[in-house]
């Protein structure tokens, strides 16, 4: 599909972040940080798990390709007095330290790289021998994907090309035998649910369209009328799945796996 052509900083990534932040309250609350440790969070975008790693005492380090992001992150922790590090830098090519770091978290981030292997291969780079890492991944259920399934159904028509098969990050067996290829290994993985509210349905279609992926997916059509009949299909999935009457209200299944450097194996950059 169009996930490497996505420009995350450009839109109004924002509004989603703060739909995501119960997501980052979870898996900071699972990761048991101490103050002291090391921590990276990648892809840290406006930097959500960042903040409440650094609130909790802990060294941080937020890494994304995004540097509009990383601004509104260094902004955010100026706001709230915490210390934070930002970087911009690539999923598969991290601008940290060999073994320099305790933890890494990455919520909905390290999905969307384009070489999973490779960016599994970095966090084990990086990650002390007796690190750990907690990344949270979508599960392709429920109406938000039915929603963007829609999407990708009429922006595809006429095109000849397969559909783009992507990493089954929601799958433990997956993710565990490419985890243990890179020198991790797969600990757990618990299931979660993010609950998703706004005014409407027709309000949450449209304030997603200044999403960078939505603003990516309009790029490749470039076509008024496709556009309106994907708001409408997209709407129109989202009404029938809707669980508040008087508002908006869909749950969203994600996993957050968690897992451990394997002592001894390879980790340097390949």
């Amino acid at each position: 599909m169009i996930f490497n052509m996505v420009d995350w900083g450009a839109g109004k990534y924002e509004t989603t972040a703060v739909e995501l932040e119960p997501v980052a309250r979870a898996v900071v609350e699972q990761a048991a940080l101490i103050a002291g440790e090391d921590v990276l969070d990648l892809a840290c975008g406006t930097g959500n798990a960042a903040l409440l790693a650094a609130a909790l005492g802990a060294g941080v380090i937020g890494v994304d390709a995004a540097p509009r992001l990383l601004e509104v992150a260094r902004t955010r922790a100026q706001t709230l007095g915490v210390d934070l590090e930002v970087r911009e830098g690539d999923l598969l090519a991290l601008p940290v330290n060999d073994a320099s770091v305790d933890v890494v978290l990455s919520i909905f981030g390290v999905i969307f790289a384009a070489d999973p292997a490779k960016a599994l291969r970095e966090i084990a780079r990086v990650l002390r021998p007796s690190g750990r890492v907690l990344i949270s991944a979508w599960v392709p259920a429920g109406p938000i994907d039915a929603m963007l399934g829609a999407m990708g159904r009429i922006m595809s028509r006429g095109t000849k090309a397969p559909p783009m098969e992507r990493f089954a990050w929601s799958d433990a067996t997956t993710v565990g035998k490419l985890a243990a290829d890179s020198g991790l290994s797969l600990e757990a993985t618990t299931p979660g649910e993010l609950a998703i509210r706004a005014f409407s349905p027709e309000a949450y279609v449209m304030a997603g369209q200044e999403h960078p992926m939505a603003l990516a997916a309009r790029q490749t059509v470039r076509q008024p009328e496709v556009d309106a009949e994907v708001q409408q299909a997209m709407t129109a999935v989202l009404r029938a799945a809707n669980e508040d009457p008087g508002a908006f209200l869909v749950h969203s299944p994600y996993v957050v796996h968690e897992l451990r450097h394997r002592s001894g194996a390879k980790t340097a950059r390949q």
